[in-house]
């Protein structure tokens, strides 16, 4: 463990003529061959010798790991339709392999200075390679799904992927670099989708001169370095070999190979060469495009040659061409022209490879995968990881209902729905492998026959489906309207509506995913932006603003007029707002506004209806006033005040005369005239006209539920008295009321009484008429003692009605009770009196009524 002093210059083989390679310092503290463990000793017996040792070396801090959460976030975003998205043309790591593929064949590239790598840590090599081999397979599984969206017309999918795709790649640079990598970050593989067909190419025969094949190198670990680097860019610097103590395992041989193995490997070089010089030369033809097409299938041959020599059975017949490829891409480029809106058939589903999780049914299938994603769920939660927690909810509510439809037996789109790692697709029938995913090794037992479904029952289609019928309704919409305002030359407004239904792409597709969307916040349709723009013109903003006298009152001359009125303001306002939004770019308050201004609309059509009503509703009123004013006139006449007679006919002429305003605008079908509301007071001096100045009339109107055993057998009547004269007070009785407890009497008597005698008002302030209630018979039994000689009547009850409340009203009725001396004896009788007037005073009532006049 001696070290030897420094000589104080470093190593440099150029002076011996072998290039310029720079020899790290042999003084430094870590020794060529040493480990940590060798270190900590050395530092350790420094201490305990007291010999002053140098302390212990700090070790390399390692690179910052950029963050995966935010990594995989940000290429999940949502792109909007009209910004630029570039593809793979300006992807680095291609064009840099390009480069390097073509200055193979002109100059020899310099040779890196040699570091010293660190060494790796035990048992990551295995795991980094199962890593890199499973990020590999998963960007071929992007790269032909991104492929295939793109042939089909759908641009969002297509975007996805290639988010995803780049996720990827920056995963597999960072597992090459030696950095670990989470099994949840690396993105689930997707569905491919149906590709275009393509001929079958016939096998070629093999090679005569067998290619030898390239040794496989194994990633290198990040080499280390003395000062620690500003950014750790690992991809761009070539690995080269470490110093080993131990010779490497040498690599597997080849000729051992079975021939036939032997000869389908050459076939799958021979292909894999043939799409490097076709990259090269589209590359010198200027054709950048097509060049890293080619490109991408020479890096998916890798994952191919490597499931080949690892044992997998596959069908070379279905190895890629360059010609199939120069004629998808072709057909790529004309898609994307043009718009393409029909819809794809369910991709059939690729065999299962050997070692995931299988399910014998679609039903096991399906629950298989919920439960996985309920657990992810759970995790996502336990860890506070919200996003994640989101998305998985939402995964999991398409396998619930997937699950409920599969159950009752309707289809579900097994497409949308994401598969987990380690799981086998969904078992079908009828499924053949993929062009660039190995078959298995060993064959499938051959499918036992389903029997055929039953026709799915119509279902009510839920709020979803109504949601999402809508928006490709509204979408349609514009479409057509583009269209049509090509046709007319409006170009700037074809380019409009055109823009518009490309912005629905992205809110059906989260229709599509179970997703509510603000339909408020939906552009209003052409047709509907028609109306409101051809029957209102939109002013200047000035104008727009409400002025401080719209605020309708109780007492405006012409209520309908002044709501017609605001709502046109609010209207413009509502325009003029809506341009604004637009004109800024904010499409959502823009669509807020444009449905205001349909609900003002439509308030504005009520008031339009209303207006019509008006004249029926003036008709009316005026009536009742013309018959208030002619009730009146007549009352005064007959009590002789000819004076508020001749005032309230006048006002009855009035009010005709604008009853035939009325009537004459409403036939000829005219709108409203003006008016106006008067709160006007009458006074109305009270009076029974047709009663004498010296009469009192009684009526004995009816009994209330009179208190006796037998009340539907039990006959009635009335006696009164009243006390004037005194010396011979006035008395009578109804007639006898039969077999019931609640009669009806209605007896009326008129007494005479003397207005201005003394006696008369003083039995008035202090006496009462005396009523009295008999029943005929005893009114408790039924026998001998009630009929003939000893029949008798009985007195079931009595009351008093005083009279002092007649020197102020002319009217009194009330409800009196019963009594049985001082005891309530149950029931009441209804009575009323009336004079022609007071006796004292005269009883005035006032009123207040809200006037209609119309404006002359």
């Amino acid at each position: 463990m001696y070290k030897k002093p420094s000589s104080g210059k470093r190593g440099n083989l150029s002076q011996f003529g072998l290039l310029d390679v720079d020899i790290p310092d042999v003084d430094d503290d870590e020794p060529l061959d040493g480990s940590d463990d060798d270190i900590d000793l050395e530092a350790e017996l420094a201490a305990i010798s007291g010999g002053g040792g140098k302390p212990r070396p700090k070790k390399r801090v390692p690179a910052v790991v950029a963050d995966l959460d935010s990594m995989i976030a940000a290429s999940l975003r949502d792109i909007p339709s009209d910004e630029d998205v570039s593809g793979d043309e300006d992807d680095p790591d291609l064009l840099r392999e390009l480069q390097s593929m073509s200055l193979d064949d002109e100059a020899p590239t310099e040779q890196p200075r040699a570091t010293r790598p660190a060494p790796p840590p035990p048992g990551s090599a295995a795991s980094s390679n199962s890593t890199i081999n499973l990020l590999q397979q998963r960007i071929s599984n992007y790269t032909l799904a991104e492929k295939n969206a793109k042939q089909a017309g759908e641009s969002s999918k297509a975007r996805r992927y290639g988010r995803g795709l780049k996720t990827l790649n920056d995963l597999l640079k960072q597992a090459k670099a030696g950095r670990p990598i989470k099994d949840e970050d690396i993105p689930p593989p997707v569905s491919l989708g149906k590709p275009d067909s393509q001929p079958p190419e016939s096998q070629p025969s093999p090679p005569e001169q067998p290619l030898t094949p390239p040794e496989p190198t194994p990633p290198m670990p990040p080499p280390r370095s003395t000062s620690i680097p500003s950014a750790p860019e690992p991809e761009e610097r070539p690995p080269t070999p470490p110093e080993p103590k131990e010779p490497p395992p040498p690599p597997p041989d080849f000729e051992a190979m079975d021939p036939a193995k032997q000869e389908g490997l050459q076939v799958i070089l021979k292909r894999k060469e043939e799409f490097k010089a076709a990259a090269l030369a589209s590359k010198h033809a200027g054709d950048k495009a097509m060049a890293l097409e080619y490109l991408k299938v020479v890096k998916q041959f890798d994952i191919v040659v490597e499931a080949y020599k690892s044992g997998q059975e596959m069908d070379l017949n279905e190895l890629p061409t360059t010609e199939a490829i120069a004629a998808a891409v072709r057909d790529q480029q004309k898609g994307e022209d043009q718009t393409q809106n029909s819809s794809e058939p369910a991709p059939e589903p690729a065999p299962e490879p050997v070692g995931l999780i299988t399910a014998s049914t679609v039903d096991e299938a399906l629950r298989q995968r919920l439960a996985h994603f309920q657990e992810q769920e759970a995790k996502a939660k336990e860890e506070g990881n919200s996003s994640k927690a989101r998305r998985m909810g939402r995964i999991v509510k398409q396998y619930q209902d997937a699950v409920r439809l599969n159950a009752a037996g309707k289809p579900f789109s097994a497409e949308d729905l994401p598969t987990p790692n380690g799981y086998a697709p969904l078992p079908t029938s009828g499924s053949h492998p993929s062009s660039s995913t190995p078959a298995p090794s060993t064959p499938k037992p051959a499918p036992s026959p389903r029997p055929a479904p039953k026709p799915a029952t119509p279902q009510q289609p839920t709020r979803y489906d109504k949601q999402l019928a809508l928006l490709l309704h509204r979408q349609k919409q514009f479409k057509e309207a583009a269209i049509l305002a090509k046709k007319n030359g409006d170009i700037a407004q074809a380019k409009e509506y055109l823009r518009a239904a490309k912005g629905f792409d992205s809110v059906i597709e989260a229709a599509e995913g179970g997703l509510t969307v603000d339909l408020k916040s939906l552009p209003l349709p052409p047709t509907a932006k028609k109306q409101i723009e051809d029957t209102f013109d939109v002013v200047s903003t000035e104008d727009c603003g409400p002025p401080d006298d719209t605020a309708i009152r109780l007492d405006d001359e012409d209520v309908m007029s002044r709501l017609h009125q605001q709502l046109t303001s609010q209207l413009k306002l509502c325009l003029t707002n809506r341009d604004h939004y637009r004109a800024m770019g904010n499409i959502a308050e823009s669509n807020r506004f444009e449905h205001l201004a349909v609900s003002v609309k439509q308030d504005l059509d009520v008031v339009a209806v209303a207006k019509r009503l008006v004249m029926s509703r003036l008709h009316q009123q005026l009536t009742s006033q013309l018959k208030l004013c002619l009730t009146n006139r007549d009352h005064y006449r007959a009590m002789g005040n000819i004076a508020e007679s001749n005032r309230f006919e006048h006002l009855a002429v009035s009010v005709k005369q604008d009853l035939d305003v009325v009537a004459v605008a409403k036939s000829l079908g005219e709108n409203p005239p003006k008016f106006h509301y008067e709160n006007r007071k009458f006074s109305v001096v009270q009076c029974n006209t047709d009663l004498n100045e010296n009469d009192l009339e009684l009526t004995i109107v009816r009994g209330i539920a009179y208190n006796v055993p037998n009340p539907k057998d039990v006959d009635t009547y009335v006696k009164f008295e009243f006390p004037f004269p005194q010396e011979a007070p006035v008395s009578d009785r109804t007639p006898l009321v039969k077999d019931t407890n609640s009669p009806q009497y209605d007896a009326v008597f008129t007494l005479p009484i003397q207005r201005g005698a003394r006696p008369c008002l003083r039995v008035f302030k202090r006496h009462g008429i005396k009523l009295e209630l008999y029943s005929r018979g005893c009114g408790s039994c039924s026998g001998l003692c009630c009929s003939g000689w000893f029949s008798k009547d009985s007195l079931l009850g009595g009351l008093t009605v005083k009279l002092a409340p007649l020197e102020t009203q002319v009217t009194l009725h009330e409800a009196f009770p019963l009594m049985d001396g001082r005891r309530p004896a149950g029931g009441s009788l209804e009575v009323k009196l009336r004079v022609r007037t007071p006796l004292l005073q005269q009883q005035v009532e006032s009123t207040t009524h809200r006037w209609l006049v119309i404006d002359n």
